[in-house]
């Protein structure tokens, strides 16, 4: 009889990485629900660089800060996006300040904190929360309120911290579905923002700006 090749034949291991990769893509250790905002594209490319420079490879699509979270839940809820359209219907949001200012780095990461007073965010968070909670939403995580942040990766780093300086204005708030162990951010929601109230308007684009701290 002819000897046999138990070896997998190449059509034998794409279908194998098929359905790995098939039940990979069913499960996710969790759901995370948040509402937020993204970077744009120059404070995005900004970003790049200075992850870059404190050693993270974080994906950019997964930049944003975090408002506050909403649901975490071991399956996908597809009642939570109604409840938040409702919450939020006919409302009048503005965008807000964000200044960023400064870089640090530890055992869990990398992220880059806003600088001076927050009193636009801090505004428009307490405003999404009175809302929110007109439909039983409540805020996890958030006992001691809102600081203000972007995570620029989770690999352990040590570095001096640094300045950057970048005033942002977003142009809309997300609802977004993190998929808790798989590293897959979904925007299944989005609410176009107003202009800055009035005295909040910048009249020039800043300019981006960062460097190492003295």
């Amino acid at each position: 009889m002819p000897a046999t090749d138990s070896t997998p034949t190449s059509d034998e291991n794409i279908i194998r990485t098929f359905h790995e990769s098939e039940a990979a893509m069913r499960h996710a250790n969790f759901y995370r629900y948040f509402l937020g905002v993204r970077p744009n594209p120059l404070l995005r490319q900004t970003l790049v660089r200075i992850a870059a420079h404190a050693g993270q490879k974080m994906d950019p699509d997964l930049f944003h800060l975090t408002l506050c979270v909403i649901a975490e839940a071991e399956e996908r809820d597809p009642f939570l996006l109604p409840r938040v359209r409702a919450a939020l219907a006919d409302q009048e949001l503005c965008a807000f300040r964000v200044a960023l200012g400064r870089v640090r780095g530890g055992r869990k990461g990398a992220l880059v904190r806003t600088r001076g007073r927050q009193d636009e965010i801090q505004f428009f968070y307490r405003l999404l929360l009175r809302l929110l909670a007109t439909r039983g939403i409540e805020p996890k995580h958030r006992k001691s309120g809102l600081h203000p942040h972007i995570t620029l990766g989770h690999d352990a780093c040590t570095f001096e911290p640094f300045k950057m300086a970048f005033d942002w204005f977003p142009d809309e708030l997300l609802l977004i579905e993190s998929e808790v162990g798989r590293t897959r951010h979904n925007v299944i929601g989005r609410w176009p923002l107003l202009p800055p109230r009035q005295g909040l308007l910048p009249l020039d684009e800043p300019a981006p700006a960062w460097r190492l701290a003295s």
